[in-house]
């Protein structure tokens, strides 16, 4: 099992980070860990997550680079759905417009956005940087409907990953948060709102609301 099964076997079942914690008795910074490469799992705890997924109906298939996952259906047998084309046909049509990917360097502020939009039902993706959040795209797209990101990080901006994501995913849907007023004066991407810290809990819920 690799790092980029787990995450596209959580997008087939439309599962977050916490519904597999929970599912496989694993901590959510274990999974997040091992999904991100920082951390390569003792046997036991990927066994478990493993046959957490197993039993959601998630089947892994090939190896290395051509590793992938599927989905069995229950009274039809198995799905074909190698690689994240798959993911798409089978789980996108439930999952997208349902899935925020959060961006932010600091843990506590993804939390705190992950409470807020899991108030809306949504399914919350985290990344601490740009460079994370787009491998998590190159994988998940079919998933997501909005990025909410912090406008000014660390390496890659906000404002450059709305722009990579308006060419390259232009249904995607992105928010920027700032506390800096120099940022409220650039000119955004087409695809992008601006939030200004300390967020308005009305108005989170304005510009989220049917993402």
């Amino acid at each position: 099992m690799t790092p980029a099964q787990v995450r596209m076997a959580r997008a087939a079942v439309n599962w977050s980070l916490d519904q597999l914690a929970q599912a496989a008795h694993v901590h959510r910074n274990t999974i997040h860990n091992f999904e991100t490469g920082r951390y390569s799992g003792s046997p036991e705890k990927l066994r478990a997550v493993q046959q957490a997924l197993q039993s959601a109906g998630v089947e892994f298939i090939g190896e290395a680079e051509s590793a992938g996952v599927r989905l069995r259906k229950p009274g039809a047998g198995t799905i074909a759905a190698a690689g994240i084309a798959a993911i798409g046909a089978v789980a996108g049509a439930a999952a997208i417009g349902h899935s925020v990917l959060v961006v932010n360097s600091a843990p506590e502020v993804r939390s705190l956005a992950r409470s807020i939009l899991e108030e809306l039902r949504l399914n919350v993706i985290e990344a601490e940087t740009s460079e994370e959040a787009l491998m998590i795209l190159q994988e998940q797209a079919l998933t997501l409907s909005a990025v909410f990101s912090e406008a000014v990080m660390p390496g890659m901006d906000g404002i450059v990953l709305a722009n990579i994501i308006m060419k390259t995913w232009p249904a995607i849907k992105v928010i920027l948060s700032t506390g800096a007023a120099s940022v409220l004066d650039k000119q955004l991407p087409a695809n992008a709102k601006l939030i200004a810290k300390p967020w308005r809990i009305s108005e989170m819920f304005r510009l989220f609301k049917g993402v």
